[in-house]
């Protein structure tokens, strides 16, 4: 991978995860939301978070 490639592809995870990040905090700042749900939102998150990680490294390869 060339360094520009690189660079992109890590200035765009790491877009992904501060967006993940701040629907965490969503999460985790709203009293409204029961434990057992935001255990199960968060479990939602790493999987879409792990999944998008996936699809932005295939894509360079």
């Amino acid at each position: 991978m060339m360094p520009w490639q690189r660079m992109e592809t890590l200035g765009t995870i790491a877009t992904i995860e501060h967006i993940i990040r701040k629907f965490r905090e969503l999460i985790d700042t709203d009293s409204s939301i029961p434990p057992e749900l935001r255990r199960a939102l968060h479990d939602t998150l790493d999987e879409h978070l792990f999944e998008a990680k996936r699809r932005v490294l295939l894509r360079v390869h």
